[in-house]
């Protein structure tokens, strides 16, 4: 019974080390490009936050959420070529002002943002949307977005170093929630 065992295991694996064949394109290929985050809203069966791999706005981007316009989603071709970004909206129109589809573009509120460990624009948050962060209180985000007044926009987020109240450690704590 143990021979009989063992010339089986032995056939089941001469069989199974068969040559590997060239894997052909799958239904479902990766991008080399990272993700992109984007919330889809509107005139469709299924809203939500997508991870989506192409980077460009294209049918496929917009079809994930699943329209409900009837017919032809005929999008136009300049919108087609719009880049798509993290933490940015999409809300679809079926019938806009000449009864065609439109998009409406918009940008994730900073709460959505933070839930999903997304990066926040330092130059487009507010006073309210820095108190959100551990460690900022009214003051220091009042401070933050003086200091962008006076300055200008955020070219780094190593600039919040030049805040006051901003050391090293509690720029080490922020860093991470800034793009």
């Amino acid at each position: 019974m143990v021979t009989v065992a063992l010339a089986v295991t032995l056939i089941l694996i001469v069989k199974g080390r068969q040559p590997a064949k060239p894997a052909g394109l799958t239904a479902l290929s990766v991008s080399s490009t990272s993700p992109v985050v984007i919330q889809i809203s509107g005139d469709v069966a299924h809203p939500g936050v997508y991870m989506v791999g192409d980077t460009n706005l294209t049918n496929s981007v917009i079809f994930v959420a699943d329209p409900l316009c009837v017919g032809d989603l005929a999008i136009r071709s300049d919108l087609l070529s719009a880049p798509v970004q993290t933490g940015k909206t999409l809300h679809l129109f079926c019938k806009g002002p000449d009864n065609r589809p439109i998009l409406q573009y918009g940008t994730m509120k900073s709460s959505q943002l933070l839930t999903l460990g997304l990066p926040l624009d330092l130059n487009q948050v507010t006073e309210a949307d820095l108190e959100l962060l551990p460690g900022i209180g009214p003051t220091l985000a009042r401070r933050i977005t003086e200091f962008r007044q006076k300055n200008g926009c955020f070219k780094s987020v190593n600039e919040l170093l030049q805040v006051e109240g901003i050391g090293d450690k509690k720029f080490k704590q922020l860093y991470r929630y800034f793009k």
